[in-house]
């Protein structure tokens, strides 16, 4: 992204400073983040203390692993409360904050979902369509954000709508068809309540993954160019030098 300009990223400067990722925009964002989070790792957690799971059944790294989540969940909060201040050091961080997080949010429903594979004892079964939706969805969102920036470094303003709209539809499709063909490989179509979970759980997957694209650029644009900040640096004007008395200033300093 070093390639880019202050021009090619001035849709991306709107947003930021009037669009959906102004201070305030952000903080809403991270709040329905917050819950939405809590929620899903509330579930998983609640369910890995279940009596079919129990948590001193889990082994040590999915302890670690919630501990993570609970450190990473004191994080979220403490942005919220302490950020509160329009001024150019609260925005940098609530927008690391929100990549991520994004990111986070967009991996906690499958914790949940694999204490529930834990607790219908299907787990072994499971997982390995749990790695392949995770590994395949950065690929795309890696494939999705090189295009974003290609686009944003050709001015093609309408890039990005197509791009989204074209990786929604392909992406989905993708997944559909290559997790229908596992489950079906795997006699998997009786337990229809995991398959719905896993369903919606991809979707919103995919929809984090390629919203937080955006945010990498915004974040990215935030840090490079002052401009871009809640409060950017007053420009000096420059004072318009006569060359004939720039001379006779030196020819005087001479004599």
């Amino acid at each position: 992204m070093n390639h880019l300009t202050e021009k090619d990223v001035s849709s991306i400067k709107y947003e930021i400073k009037n669009g959906r990722l102004t201070l305030s925009g952000i903080r809403t964002y991270l709040i329905g983040l917050f819950f939405y989070s809590g929620f899903t790792v509330g579930l998983a957690f609640f369910v890995a203390n279940a009596n079919t799971v129990g948590w001193e059944n889990l082994s040590r790294n999915w302890h670690i692993l919630f501990i993570l989540e609970a450190i990473l969940f004191a994080i979220h909060a403490l942005a919220l409360l302490l950020c509160r201040g329009n001024n150019n050091i609260n925005q940098k961080i609530l927008m690391v904050c929100i990549v991520v997080f994004t990111y986070k949010t967009a991996l906690d429903p499958f914790l949940t979902m694999t204490m529930f594979f834990k607790d219908r004892d299907v787990y072994k079964l499971y997982i390995p369509i749990v790695i392949f939706i995770i590994l395949a969805g950065f690929i795309i969102h890696i494939l999705i954000l090189t295009k974003w920036v290609k686009g944003l470094k050709l001015n093609r303003n309408n890039e990005k709508k197509t791009i989204m709209q074209k990786s929604v539809k392909w992406s989905f499709i993708f997944f559909i068809l290559v997790i229908f063909t596992l489950i079906i490989q795997k006699g998997l179509l009786g337990n229809l309540e995991l398959l719905f979970g896993i369903f919606i759980f991809t979707v919103l997957y995919i929809a984090f993954l390629i919203g937080v694209c955006e945010f990498i650029i915004a974040t990215y644009c935030v840090f490079r160019f002052p401009s871009f900040v809640v409060n950017p640096p007053s420009q000096k004007k420059s004072q318009y030098v006569n060359p004939k008395n720039e001379r006779k200033k030196k020819k005087r300093k001479k004599k």
